[in-house]
């Protein structure tokens, strides 16, 4: 029983450590990469606002500050006339995992509360990222650590505040090294096409 606690403790020590590695981002914003391809669907990029000061962080605060793979912005049906910019930051490979993170920017009409989380700007429906690799035809989701639990951002207990910007982090297994690039399915909004799996 001792080694089991100590080997969980381990690997979530690992998979905390691997997580907060994850860094920089390249590729253009505002639906195409640095190849001038397509990667997102609908809605229309707009800037982020300021860092969240005790929201989303997940270990993955460094690669929000670079230039997004690709940037959406969507409705949020729970805030009445509430929109919510979608950005994805990067899709990098750690070893056998590959680290998606996303940034998130509420932009609430006057009235809504201050601060809410991923899961109410997705019309309190869990996001359930998935990374779609149409080259082998497989479906990644996110991994879970050796107590079933999921390795990613708390989507419910990960506050963001208004018109400032949460970086929320999910880990999966990182696709074979023939794929270079994946469709991301992020909650109910419309996928991002073709992000470039950074290795």
């Amino acid at each position: 029983m001792r080694i089991d606690i100590r080997r969980g403790t381990v690997l979530i020590v690992a998979l905390a450590a691997l997580v907060s590695g994850c860094s920089s981002s390249d590729g253009g914003d505002k639906g195409s990469d640095a190849t001038g391809k397509n990667v997102a669907a609908q809605g229309s990029g707009q800037g982020a606002g300021a860092p969240s000061p005790d929201g989303i962080a997940g270990g993955g605060g460094a690669a929000a500050t670079g230039a997004p793979v690709a940037t959406v912005t969507f409705d949020t049906p729970k805030f009445p006339n509430g929109k919510v910019e979608v950005a994805v930051m990067s899709l990098q490979v750690r070893g056998k995992l590959a680290i998606l993170t996303v940034r998130l920017t509420p932009h609430l009409p006057q009235g809504s509360p201050e601060k809410t989380n991923p899961y109410e700007l997705n019309d309190e429906i869990p996001l359930a990222p998935e990374l779609i690799d149409t080259v082998n035809l497989r479906r990644y989701v996110v991994v879970k650590d050796n107590q079933q639990k999921e390795v990613q951002t708390d989507d419910v207990m990960s506050p963001i505040y208004n018109e400032q910007a949460g970086v929320a982090t999910y880990s999966f297994a990182a696709p074979p090294a023939n794929v270079q690039s994946v469709d991301v399915h992020y909650g109910h909004w419309p996928a991002f096409k073709n992000v470039p799996v950074q290795r």
